[in-house]
């Protein structure tokens, strides 16, 4: 009984069926999980809110503290009598003791704040209270960096985050908050000193707590000036925040979401952000998620159980007809596919064995034609070769001895006598390059015979270099220095023609200075559509080598023409370097 590919595809459609439950649960989880995420949110931007209204009172605190120092006239005359009897030692001792009993109300009204400093406007400190011992006078660094803010205020409290070191220890340094403003005269407002109160962290961070406590949060302080107070965060890098607005809102980064409330205070100019992983609070409500995965899952390993006892048999068939089209690939065309079944996939079976056939005979046709065609090409050009160059020299022996009516030309004779051995050969029978450059040498003197004008010829071989050419390769792109480049030429020609070995290659130029070629004639000598036009005699010099080449090596060994009109023309002629011991003798 014939079994439809549609009715195989009912396990797949299961799997849809059960992919589309799964989406179904997500989105449920995905719409509780935004609800959750509006209601944490609410919650965590007025918790943030309260955190800011009591950060504002102990703001405002210190701020009540500095004025009761700033417009005290009884400190005022104290510390204007420190400034002015630096000398008496006395006085001064019983400056600074009044000045301690003034302040000691300070440090119970707010025992953060952890020492008071009075400076001069030259920058003297006359009088600085403790209230912790690790704090002694500040550094004359840190001190320029609260003049330097300072002097931009007009009196306001101006905050900084500085790290103050240990007057015990060195290496013991820890952060504290710097609140200083200008001490002026009640009466002309004029300034007359600086107060530097030095602050307790824990006066922020004790508010803050709640916002930080068993979430992954961090919270943010920045002063008037927007620049950051205080943070629980050792980065405390926060990159384009607004910190002008009331706000909150979800911000994805690198490290996942995050809930973010901002507060801004309108009376200190202060503003508080906080952030919170949204993991944190969403770590709950995964539960659900984990439920739903956990069912999915199951349903998932029940039915891939079952599908696993059906894939075997049905999906059988795919498998070899796979493993069928990649031998085929990999070049064993004999490969074939038997049907198990009666279906579509069997069909697909047969259609690939008819395939395999048809592909492997028409390679077999078009390898044997391609192997035929291009013997019955080299044939062509070679028989081609033999009586155009043989025309040309025995033309121009005849008119020398015509001419001059010499018969003591044996040395001709014998030189025309070897070439013609030498032309004669079998075409796949080939020579070495010395006897290549032996040959060229007979047709140069030759040529020297009957060349009405005396030319320069010089052959340049690599010491001990010999190696397996191509017969007759070398002898047309010779000719045609004579027949073409030196035709208008009326003296001083010159032909050079050397050998040498690159690596894995030989490398021959024949180089001439005769009128060279144009761009134009460069391109057809190279056009493809030119290698298969034997009818005209002019054709079967130079591309005849080009052709030559291509049919035997193929890329990379190639003829590269460089030419220039009236500079003359060099021919590079790259072969594959073969020992003599290929040379066939038979």
């Amino acid at each position: 009984m014939k079994i439809s590919m549609n009715a195989k595809f009912i396990i797949g459609l299961s799997c849809i069926i059960l992919f589309s439950c799964s989406i179904t649960g997500f989105l449920s989880y995905r719409t509780h999980l935004q609800l959750f995420e509006e209601e944490v949110s609410e919650q965590y931007g007025k918790a943030n809110e309260q955190a800011m209204s009591t950060l504002d009172l102990r703001i405002q605190e210190i701020y009540r503290i500095s004025n009761s120092i700033v417009f005290n006239s009884v400190i005022e005359k104290v510390v204007t009598n420190l400034m002015t009897k630096r000398d008496n030692l006395f006085d001064n001792y019983l400056e600074h003791e009044e000045l301690q009993s003034l302040l000691r109300q300070i440090k119970l009204d707010e025992p953060y704040i952890q020492s008071v400093y009075f400076y001069d406007l030259n920058g003297v400190n006359y009088y600085f209270g403790h209230m912790n011992e690790k704090i002694g006078q500040l550094e004359p660094a840190i001190f320029e960096d609260v003049l330097r803010n300072v002097e931009q205020s007009n009196g306001q409290l101006i905050w900084l985050k500085r790290e103050i070191v240990s007057p015990f220890n060195e290496n013991e340094k820890t952060d504290f908050i710097i609140a200083s403003r200008w001490m002026k005269n009640n009466r002309s407002l004029e300034r007359y000193g600086l107060l530097v109160m030095v602050i307790d962290e824990r006066l922020f961070a004790k508010t803050l707590y709640d916002l930080t406590k068993g979430t992954d949060s961090q919270v943010y302080l920045f002063e008037q000036r927007n620049q950051l107070l205080y943070s629980d965060d050792d980065e405390s890098l926060l990159p384009d925040m607004p910190v002008l607005s009331s706000s909150v809102f979800v911000r994805k980064e690198e490290k996942g979401g995050f809930l973010y409330a901002v507060n801004h205070s309108t009376a200190n100019q202060f503003t508080l952000i906080s952030r919170a992983s949204l993991e944190s609070f969403q770590s709950k409500s995964k539960v659900l998620l984990n439920i739903s995965l956990v069912s999915g899952l199951a349903a998932i390993v029940m039915s891939g159980v079952l599908i696993v006892l059906f894939s075997h048999r049905m999906l059988r068939p795919v498998k070899e007809m796979v493993k069928a089209m990649r031998a085929m690939r990999e070049g064993n065309f004999d490969v074939r596919v038997k049907p198990r079944s009666k279906d579509e996939l069997a069909f697909l079976g047969e259609s690939f064995n008819a395939m395999a056939s048809n592909v492997q005979s028409l390679i077999k046709e078009v390898y044997i034609r391609q192997l035929s065609e291009k013997d019955a090409e080299l044939r062509a050009i070679q028989a081609q070769l033999n009586p155009h160059f043989l025309y040309n020299t025995l033309n121009g022996l005849y008119w020398k001895l015509y001419i001059q009516n010499d018969l003591e030309s044996a040395n001709l004779v014998s030189a025309l006598s070897d070439l013609l051995k030498y032309s004669l050969e079998r075409v796949d029978k080939k020579t070495t390059l010395r006897e290549e450059l032996h040959q060229i040498q007979h047709y140069l003197d030759l040529q020297a015979a009957f060349v009405e004008n005396h030319f320069q010829a010089e052959l340049i071989i690599e010491e001990g270099l010999d190696c397996v050419v191509p017969r007759l390769l070398l002898q047309p792109v010779v000719e045609n220095a004579f027949v073409h480049a030196f035709r208008e030429l009326a003296s001083d020609k010159r032909l050079i023609i050397r050998a040498v070995r690159r690596e894995h290659d030989v490398v021959i130029e024949i180089a001439d200075n005769g009128s060279g070629m144009s761009k134009e004639q460069l391109d057809r000598i190279f056009a493809a559509d030119d290698y298969h036009d034997y009818k005209e005699r002019k054709s079967t010099g130079l591309r005849s080598v080009i052709r030559r080449i291509d049919l035997l090596y193929g890329q990379p060994y190639r003829v590269e023409v460089s030419s220039t009109q009236g500079s003359g023309t060099t021919v590079t002629i790259r072969l594959p370097y073969e020992p003599l011991a290929s040379v066939e003798t038979a």
